[in-house]
């Protein structure tokens, strides 16, 4: 019997790797995370320390420019001319071009006592080469009070036409008369530009005391600067010593360091530098890319090293399941291939040695077992002879019926095993005879109908013997069947037709044959030609027709079994004396 082994319901590889894969996949995820988290932050304080380093560059150039401002104010009040020339309107403007050769972009403005405009001079900014006569400057902050005498110099932002930040001091006569004021100054938005050309990446914003935007380099439209302006609670916090931190989305993502834009001691409002987080954002997730892939590379890499060893390491195990499977199967000469020294491999040579003590010891059992089955069957032959012996007229029946029918179970094409089951049933097939009385077995004249009744219960006698030997298992049915009739009308079970197993319908004509050939108490051998006749006349009543067309494509080869028989049955013919009785032979007729 076939045994079949139950495979795997999970691949051992998946179990070996797909631990450390997810073990993987989470210590990457975390690292990657953690290893990203780090660099973000350490790129967002490098990024804030320059911010800040850029703040104080921003504070730096601011007091720059203050400090050329004052010194061109100086340049420009230094000396008698500016006063000599002041009622001179084309002389003073001669004069006042003097700070244009230090400062293209500067802006220089006289007033007299009133605050109102002699002249004005704009060098090449984005006013270039305006000169502005008139106008009533007296409204700029702090301008009135430095013209009554309340101070000597003054800073202020004013916001008309543009907003621009000036220095301004008093301009007095040669007898040190108050005759008026100049004031030199730039316009914020050159201001700004100036510095960011110094800080490429960062832009500047300008405001105002109230927090509102003078001017800024932020690439945006004057109607967005509303959404820059401070509130209160951030200029709170804006203070010499501190300054504030602000996230900005106008113009881009940025943060913005806020800190106050004093002159001297004049608070003229606050600063703001603007550094661009798009880079930085960038970068960022540029990295965090780069780390996924490398990450993603590696858990890869892991996985197809992990399934190569994985495989390497179950190759063997399947090598040796399949070898299990054959060997359960009954092929006792395989063994597995040892691959490996490992204690797989230990394993496959154990699970080899096994099989060939197994296949020692099976030899040994098959012999046995052959030798018991011999033995078996020569007892149980020895009883069939026995059986025999009690009917003289029946001296070598098994042995010729058992030539007859291999005959035929050859012409209608029977297997080895279906040959080897027929030859054992012709032996045994009348072995229930040994139940049967010996008044019965042994006598002379035709059975009475009862005596006929006990007669035909020796193939179910015989089954009863021989049930519970093994090997004698495919013979039992052939046994049985042997005196059933293709109409249904034989015994014991009245089977019809292909209902009778095939060696029991060869088994039926071979024993026909021979009954019919061989001497009888009450009746002398009968020819072979008639037994052809008789069998004939059976045909689809008594016997297969398909049997029955065998024995006559046979019948040359059993006639010449049946004369060298003739011959050997001459000397074992009953005695005269013998007072035992006959039997005759039931066919079913």
């Amino acid at each position: 019997m076939r045994v079949i082994m139950p495979r795997f319901s999970h691949r051992l590889a998946l179990k070996i790797v797909l631990p450390f894969a997810a073990l993987t996949l989470a210590i990457g995820a975390v690292g990657t995370l953690t290893a990203t988290g780090e660099l973000s932050s350490r790129s967002q304080g490098a990024f804030d320390a320059q911010l800040v380093h850029d703040g104080f560059v921003t504070q730096s150039m601011v007091k720059t420019g203050d400090t050329d401002r004052r010194a061109i104010l100086r340049l420009l009040t230094g000396g008698p001319g500016l006063s000599q020339n002041w009622d001179k309107t084309p002389a003073l403007q001669a004069w006042l071009e003097r700070a244009l050769t230090i400062h293209p972009n500067v802006i220089v403005e006289v007033v007299d006592t009133s605050g109102r405009e002699i002249v004005g001079v704009v060098g090449h900014g984005a006013m270039a080469d305006t000169v502005t006569q008139s106008h009533d400057l007296s409204g700029w902050p702090g301008l009135s009070y430095m013209l009554s005498g309340g101070v000597t110099t003054i800073d202020l932002v004013a916001s008309a036409p543009q907003p621009a930040i000036f220095a301004g001091q008093p301009v007095r006569d040669a007898a040190g008369g108050l005759i008026g004021a100049v004031l030199v100054g730039d316009y914020l938005d050159d201001r700004a530009g100036g510095i960011k050309a110094s800080l490429p990446h960062d832009d500047i914003t300008f405001y105002d005391v109230n927090g509102q935007v003078l001017a800024t380099s932020l690439n945006i439209s004057p109607s967005q600067w509303s959404t820059l302006a401070l509130d209160g609670s951030t200029r709170g916090r804006v203070s010499p010593t501190s300054v504030v931190e602000l996230s900005r989305t106008a113009g881009g993502p940025g943060t913005e360091i806020v800190s106050p834009w004093v002159v001297r001691t004049a608070n003229l409002g606050y600063v703001g530098t603007v550094g661009s987080t798009a880079g930085l954002l960038a970068d960022t997730n540029q990295l965090r890319i780069i780390l996924v892939t490398l990450f993603l590379a590696g858990v890869l890499f892991t996985l197809a090293i992990g399934i190569w060893l994985a495989r390497r390491i179950t190759r063997p195990v399947h090598r040796l399941v399949e070898a299990t499977r054959l060997v359960s199967a009954g092929d006792l000469d395989h063994q597995a291939p040892v691959t490996t020294h490992d204690e797989i491999g230990e394993l496959t040579d154990s699970f080899n040695q096994m099989t060939r003590s197994m296949k020692e010891k099976s030899a040994s059992l098959r012999t046995t077992m052959t030798q018991l089955q011999d033995t078996y069957l020569m007892t149980i032959e020895a009883l069939a002879a026995a059986v025999e012996a009690r009917d003289p007229y029946t001296h070598g029946h098994t042995r010729r019926v058992e030539e007859y029918a291999v005959i035929m179970a050859q012409a209608l094409g029977c297997t080895e095993p279906e040959i080897s089951a027929l030859r054992r049933a012709c032996v045994l097939h009348d072995i229930g005879k040994i139940g049967i009385e010996d008044a019965i077995l042994r006598k002379q004249a035709r059975l009475e109908p009862d005596e006929a009744m006990r007669m035909q219960k020796h193939p179910v006698i015989g089954v009863d013997m021989l049930k519970g030997i093994d090997f004698l298992d495919p013979v039992l049915p052939l046994i049985r069947h042997h005196h059933e009739r293709w109409d249904g009308n034989g015994y014991p079970d009245e089977l019809r037709a292909d209902e009778i197993p095939l060696g029991a319908r060869i088994l039926a004509v071979a024993d026909a044959v021979d009954a019919m050939t061989s001497d009888r108490p009450y009746r002398a051998a009968r020819t072979f030609e008639y037994a052809k006749t008789e069998i004939l006349k059976g045909s689809a009543t008594h016997f297969d027709p398909e049997v029955v067309t065998a024995f006559i494509k046979s019948q040359r080869a059993i006639e010449d079994l049946l004369r060298a028989s003739a011959g050997e049955e001459m000397h074992h013919h009953p005695d005269s004396d013998d007072l035992g009785g006959w039997r005759m032979h039931v066919v079913g007729r």
